[in-house]
């Protein structure tokens, strides 16, 4: 899996792990990567998910662990936050190179090696609720993400026939180190005000989605995007009130 180093991505390894799985851990954050625990069944390995040749070498090795692959986790990520008048292209690329492009290669590997061995498998992107409806000061995020719904869509419909499943999970609001990096104190009000349930999300609630969609539980679940967001989508979402910008 990616992103493993931190927020949803290490909640995943530590739960899949918990669950009896081996876990290879990448992320590109080396000390994250060190704070895991090592054993026989965890493996951390520190990768740049944009490098084409480093994610195919990544995925071999984890082909070569245990008894094969079964399931891929793409939870690496990042966010530029901007409204579009002051947007810049190259936070646009930077985005897309890692929210799309990373899982593009990732879930291509995984799908090559699954279809050689011929047993199925099963892909699990990570998404986000601002790829289902935007959200302000998010034009490069919100379509990165919308991206990887439709990416893991594709990925349902050719990799079906094969017994290859492909899953998308949306979380909303999670109280994570990317996410209290990319929102000052105002936003996160306004977000917080947006949610029925009251409260951020933690780390280990949408781990445990992944690791279901992951498993053998969701043998006929393919195709989807679950959203894991305290009701966030269920209601009208959130904007900033007008005013100077508050930090505090």
């Amino acid at each position: 899996m990616t992103g493993a180093a931190s927020g949803i991505g290490r909640a995943t390894a530590l739960r899949l792990h918990a669950d009896g799985c081996t876990v290879v851990a990448a992320d590109r954050d080396g000390e994250g990567l060190s704070l895991l625990p090592g054993d026989a069944r965890l493996h951390p390995a520190r990768v740049e998910v944009t490098d084409e040749a480093a994610v195919e070498a990544l995925v071999e090795r984890a082909d070569r662990l245990g008894a094969g692959l079964d399931a891929v986790v793409t939870c690496a990520g990042t966010v530029r936050n901007a409204e579009v008048v002051s947007a810049e292209a190259a936070d646009l690329r930077e985005t897309f190179e890692v929210n799309v492009v990373g899982t593009f290669l990732a879930c291509r590997a995984a799908a090559r090696r699954m279809l050689t061995r011929g047993r199925g498998g099963s892909l699990v992107t990570v998404s986000s609720v601002s790829g289902l409806r935007g959200g302000q000061g998010r034009a490069a995020y919100a379509a990165s993400k919308a991206a990887v719904v439709a990416l893991t869509s594709v990925l349902a419909a050719e990799l079906g026939p094969a017994g290859i499943r492909a899953n998308c999970v949306a979380p909303g609001a999670t109280d994570t180190p990317l996410v209290k990096a990319a929102q000052p104190p105002r936003v996160q009000r306004a977000v917080l005000g947006a949610i029925p349930l009251g409260r951020y999300a933690h780390p280990d609630e949408t781990a445990a989605v992944i690791a279901f969609l992951a498993g053998p539980d969701a043998s006929f679940v393919t195709g989807q995007t679950w959203v894991v967001d305290g009701g966030q989508t269920a209601g009208p979402g959130w904007r900033l009130p007008a005013g100077p910008e508050e930090q505090r």
